[in-house]
């Protein structure tokens, strides 16, 4: 039996967006990967549909490539090759990869991505890296409309550069608005809050949150970008500096 899943409001706004960059989340719990495998759903009737799955690193992806067998199964969906890729039974394909290094994007040249959806994309050093990725996501068919979905919590190295082409703290949040470049984009923060079933079913998460230092508990509970404001500068330095000793690789 297919368990039928009905989206919670923030969820919802997410998923209707239409916006061309859709950066969703902000704190620990707020039901991302859930609505970001929901997300992938749409066109996958459609033999020409091709999704891409991003984490900084490959390893990341393990708990994403399980939830979306669980999810996936059901609908006749497998699970093949190495790196894994999602089949669907129409021929729609969800690939996965990485950005582990500033060349990584060089393996999606020439590809056509309908859906790409980076997680923790404030795991991604420099925005430079992200518009390079963005160049794969493009489509010749009218039918499938390209969107890019981004989830994060207000930490990490690319902190910075996230919350500055979101405008957070700027555009009031769950607002669509045109950038310079023409592009829409959109921030719907979601905690712990709007999520229920997390809520309910595992209060003890809630007290962990709750119970956090006051810097990580605005971040990680209230999905605070406000005290993490100089991080990303700060790991930007920090690995500065461990590229002069000649131990860059192992901070990234």
């Amino acid at each position: 039996m297919i368990k039928i899943w009905k989206p919670e409001p923030k969820q919802e706004i997410a998923l209707m967006s239409t916006a061309d960059e859709v950066l969703y989340g902000g704190a620990r719990g707020g039901g991302k990967t859930d609505t970001a495998l929901q997300w992938f759903l749409y066109n996958i009737d459609d033999i020409r549909y091709r999704g891409l799955v991003i984490r900084r690193n490959a390893t990341d992806l393990t708990d994403f490539i399980d939830r979306a067998i669980v999810k996936y199964t059901p609908l006749g969906a497998k699970k093949k090759g190495q790196p894994p890729e999602i089949h669907f039974l129409s021929g729609a394909k969800i690939y996965t990869g990485h950005m582990k290094d500033a060349e990584a994007y060089t393996k999606y040249q020439g590809w056509e991505i309908h859906r790409l959806l980076i997680e923790e994309v404030t795991h991604i050093p420099s925005e430079e890296q992200y518009l390079k990725l963005l160049g794969s996501v493009r489509s010749t068919a009218p039918e499938l409309k390209p969107q890019v979905f981004l989830t994060t919590n207000p930490d990490g190295i690319g902190h910075d550069w996230v919350k500055k082409r979101f405008r957070i703290g700027e555009v009031k949040p769950c607002t669509k608005f045109t950038a310079e470049d023409g592009r829409t984009r959109i921030y719907i923060p979601a905690t712990v809050y709007d999520n229920p079933y997390l809520v309910s079913n595992d209060p003890n998460y809630i007290k962990y949150l709750e119970g956090l230092p006051e810097q990580l508990r605005q971040q990680w509970l209230n999905g605070s970008w406000e005290d993490f404001e100089i991080a990303g500068s700060y790991y930007l330095h920090l690995m500065k500096k461990v590229k002069v000793e000649g131990r860059i690789t192992k901070l990234l």
